[in-house]
């Protein structure tokens, strides 16, 4: 009998040792480190493309992170009619997605600053909702500076490495109480990112500063959206806290290490480091059923037919919010070398090779960007339409079924605000290639328009 309990024991120990073992050993991030040509010519030395992918698995059922959120509302006498209205649905919307153990903060913005919600758990929303209904309403002017430092502020007050924690910065006009260059908000959206707070910029129609907001957003990788109609608001909310409830790491660290012989030259879409051989991108959070990506051109070394060389090491380091520790997870990336032009292009891995044109389709919408502010317009139109030409004549070439349909989405795209080009809507085209420029470098999802 009680070598029988003994047996038991230790049945019990080695199933919970094993167990526990196998949580450890189970990552919340997938990461894949992979070239667009993993086998290139003999004896040559052309263009190639890092892709360092990384995805966050799917959470169980009621698993989510508690949040730290701050709605930060423009007040001001341009919102007065349907603009307030929305705004105030949309955040009353928040505070019914919110639970008991969730911070909520509201600060409303006009010429001057008020706390309506004081960074507090949401536990009495009949009250939360009173106050939205009785402190948002429009006046003055837009004291844009003073009101996000105020939600950085508040948010700050339960700043915490297990929430998630998110600014929320709404606004239909120009910043003009305080300070209201560029500069000066940037500088306050990296000390909000360094604190560990990402600042998520919701900008309405026509009057906003899509420069401006998407630099916040971007500086504290954040989301940004336009909202050229305000019945989108809502939605807009909807996707933001769709992001807000899933993420599954945050503290995210890439390090790519280059091998010697080889070079790094530019990273596509994200901003990051190159020092030497060593690049490094951060990024704040990562999402469930959601792909970020580093993407980094390089010129690899010349080699010789069959052999393999290292080309990178890459190292990635997060804090995964499910075990509540950082996870270190790494891969060795490798090129090889062939005498066969038809090995070469049946090694192409198209995805990778996709996301490389879409980046740099980017650029020439940047470029298409500044035209429009010159009053080129025809100029930037015929780099839009070259655009849309040769995503339409690449599509045809591809195999892969994820390919097409990311170069079928980004035709779509490049034609709708083609066809606002064209019909004399410049400040309006100007805003929707920013917002889709910025939502591709951060691989952001949108909104359907």
């Amino acid at each position: 009998m009680r070598s029988k309990r003994l047996l038991t024991l230790f049945a019990v120990f080695w199933v919970s040792l094993l167990t526990g073992v196998l949580a450890h050993a189970t990552p919340r991030v997938t990461i894949r480190a992979e070239l667009a040509s993993p086998i290139v010519l003999e004896n040559t030395q052309d263009a190639n493309y890092l892709k360092v992918s990384l995805q966050g698995l799917p959470l169980e059922a009621g698993k989510r992170s508690p949040i730290n959120l701050a709605l930060v509302i423009d007040r001001s006498s341009s919102m007065s009619g349907d603009r307030i209205a929305r705004a105030r649905d949309a955040a009353i919307m928040a505070v019914n997605m919110l639970q008991s153990d969730d911070i909520l903060s509201i600060v409303a913005y006009d010429s001057s600053v008020e706390v309506v919600v004081p960074a507090t758990r949401v536990q009495d929303k009949r009250q939360l909702i009173a106050l939205i209904n009785e402190k948002i309403t429009p006046r003055g002017m837009t004291a844009l500076f003073a009101g996000l430092s105020k939600g950085v502020d508040e948010t700050s007050r339960f700043l915490d490495k297990e929430r998630i924690n998110r600014v929320i910065l709404l606004s239909d006009g120009q910043a003009n109480v305080g300070p209201t260059s560029i500069r000066e908000l940037s500088e306050l959206a990296r000390i909000a990112a360094a604190k560990g707070i990402t600042i998520t910029t919701v900008g309405i129609g026509e009057g906003y500063n899509e420069d401006l907001m998407t630099a916040i957003a971007g500086y504290s990788d954040g989301n940004h959206f336009f909202v050229q109609h305000v019945a989108q608001l809502e939605g807009v909310f909807a996707k933001e806290f769709q992001d807000v409830m899933s993420v599954v790491a945050q503290d995210v660290e890439v390090t790519i290490h280059i091998a010697h012989g080889v070079k790094p030259v530019r990273l596509l879409g994200r901003e990051g480091q190159i020092d030497g051989n060593t690049v490094t991108v951060r990024l704040n959070q990562l999402y469930a059923d959601q792909e970020k990506y580093v993407l980094l051109e390089v010129l690899p070394a010349k080699g010789a037919a069959d052999q393999k060389l290292d080309l990178a090491q890459v190292d990635v380091k997060y804090n995964d919010l499910s075990a509540k520790r950082y996870e270190n997870q790494q891969q060795n990336v490798r090129i090889a070398y062939s005498s066969s032009a038809a090995a070469v292009k049946a090694a192409v891995v198209e995805d990778v090779m996709v996301e490389a044109a879409v980046q740099q389709s980017t650029l020439d919408n940047e470029r298409a960007i500044q035209l429009i502010d010159q009053g080129r317009v025809d100029e930037a139109k015929a780099i839009m339409e070259a655009n849309a030409s040769k995503f339409s004549a690449w599509a045809l070439q591809l195999n892969s079924e994820q390919a097409r349909e990311r170069i079928r989405l980004n035709s779509l795209s490049n034609s709708r605000m083609l066809d606002m080009l064209s019909s004399g809507d410049d400040i309006n085209t100007r805003k929707a290639l920013s917002e889709s420029n910025y939502q591709l470098r951060n691989q952001q999802g949108g909104i359907s328009k």
